[in-house]
């Protein structure tokens, strides 16, 4: 190959390559970073002497709860720009008996995170709900700025303002807090003997169940990914006129450290592709091509004597003088 011609080739890779620079940036990142559309995964978070309602006594007592959460995706209800997701969420004493139950289907934006309200959402069984804010986990390069949550429990929008900056696993997360007042439980609360309440008398009496709730979520902002959630609930039945009360649960729960580690793993997965395809990619990817734009310029200039000398003879001069 003639140098004219490797010049060519250069000058024409090194202008490619330039050119995948905001490609990669712009383009190539938005269709690789996105929730995936399958998903399996439970993760267990365990409140140590909490304090709950014996259903068979229907007395407080102390003891150990744990709270199981299962995440599946419906692979083919998503696409490109939407996940959709089922959730699970069971609350049960060591010994497995259940206390409580909620589940819903939704699908969110797979780049922000976002509900998206279609696809036959439903929250334990009403499908006529409305859930808005973010699903599952933060946008990714989540700012320092407060979000909007729904909580499952309450079947509200809720805030979780940024609260901070807070290394967790020598990885540097944002906390966002989650504070909400006192606020009646949606749903049908039975009627308990009048005594269970410390009120005189026989006979049941009508209650309702109020929550108190503190959630503290620490993401690692880059990929959205929440991974650590302390949950300090207090939930507690009141009778109409507020004179009978009874502590239903006063619990704390953390995340296990096993679920810390796989979602600190999860989010170090998305961080390298996030830094491949902003920094990585695009930076190699310029100075390749600077590098083949200067070979080309170079190998331009730095033409042969004679191919020069026969660019300067007249056509017919240099056919006469072979």
């Amino acid at each position: 190959m003639s140098r004219r011609n490797l010049a060519l080739v250069l000058a024409g890779v090194g202008a490619f390559l330039l050119t995948l620079i905001p490609l990669t940036r712009l383009y190539v990142a938005a269709q690789v970073l996105k929730a995936p559309l399958e998903q399996q995964s439970m993760t267990r978070s365990v409140a140590e002497s909490a304090t709950y309602l014996d259903p068979a006594t229907m007395r407080p007592v102390v003891g150990e709860l744990v709270r199981t959460r299962w995440l599946i995706g419906d692979v083919l209800a998503g696409d490109e720009d939407r996940a959709v997701w089922g959730e699970s969420v069971s609350l049960a004493t060591r010994e497995e008996e259940r206390l409580d139950y909620h589940e819903r289907r939704l699908a969110f934006d797979r780049r922000t995170g976002a509900i998206v309200n279609c696809c036959g959402e439903y929250l334990d069984e009403d499908t006529t709900i409305r859930q808005t804010g973010q699903a599952f986990r933060w946008p990714f390069n989540a700012e320092r700025r407060d979000y909007t949550l729904f909580d499952l429990r309450l079947r509200v929008p809720v805030t979780a303002a940024f609260d901070g900056v807070e290394r967790i696993g020598g990885v540097e997360t944002y906390r966002y807090v989650q504070r909400t007042p006192r606020r009646l439980v949606p749903g049908e609360t039975a009627p308990l003997p009048r005594r269970l309440v410390g009120l005189p008398g026989k006979g049941d009496v009508g209650l309702g169940r109020y929550a108190e709730i503190r959630r503290t979520y620490w993401v690692e902002p880059v990929s959205g990914q929440p991974v650590r959630t302390v949950e300090e609930v207090k939930e507690t039945l009141v009778t109409a006129d507020e004179r009978g009360r009874l502590t239903a649960l006063d619990a704390t729960f953390r995340t296990s450290e096993a679920d810390v580690v796989a979602a600190l793993d999860t989010a170090a997965a998305y961080r390298r592709w996030i830094l491949m395809l902003g920094t990585v990619a695009p930076v190699g990817g310029g100075v390749a091509g600077a590098g083949c734009l200067v070979a080309a310029l170079l190998l331009m200039r730095r033409r042969s004597p004679a191919a020069q000398d026969e660019e300067q003879v007249p056509g017919d001069q240099l056919a006469d003088a072979r």
